[in-house]
């Protein structure tokens, strides 16, 4: 393994933890001082709509990842973009219940989140189709993504058990 492939993980890996650990920072923010209304709220348990934003994490970081797997130019601006796609998903879900209701949240609350779950994949898979760009290192691909996932889900368990967010 190059430097070179060295370097980027590492920057992947502490890109990953300190992007987990704001989730769970904004779970235990959200948690104790979040906004509620009546028969809403995003204190306590409404915290849980945080973790949209995982999905939101791994489809930009995957994307990224398997574009500059294939030295595409853009690969951080188009990383980012399907991000901010999951992003702009996920806070549609979450304005349901406080702007509409349970109504809609019953109604389009599922639909979103699954639409959610099926971009964090649909995204990289698209990347990989992009025209343009060099054949795929299999191994920077591989690599990179699973200490992507990794990273994340280590940030979030490390400042999830120093400060919960149900604490």
């Amino acid at each position: 393994m190059g430097p070179g492939r060295t370097q980027s993980l590492i920057v992947t890996a502490v890109i990953g933890l300190l992007c987990g650990a704001a989730v769970a920072l904004f779970a235990f923010l959200l948690a104790r001082y979040g906004p509620s209304a009546d028969g809403w709220s995003f204190r306590g348990n409404g915290a849980i709509a945080v973790y949209t934003l995982v999905p939101v994490l791994l489809a930009g970081g995957w994307t990224a990842i398997v574009l500059r797997a294939r030295s595409h130019p853009s690969w951080l601006g188009l990383g980012l973009g399907a991000g901010l796609f999951a992003l702009v998903i996920a806070l549609a879900d979450a304005a349901l219940l406080p702007l509409f209701g349970t109504g809609a949240d019953v109604a389009l609350g599922a639909v979103l989140l699954v639409a959610l779950a099926l971009w964090t994949f649909v995204a990289p898979i698209l990347a990989a189709l992009v025209p343009n760009a060099g054949p795929v290192a299999v191994v920077d691909l591989l690599a990179g993504g699973v200490v992507w996932l990794i990273a994340i889900f280590v940030g979030l368990y490390v400042v999830g058990v120093v400060i919960p967010a149900g604490s």
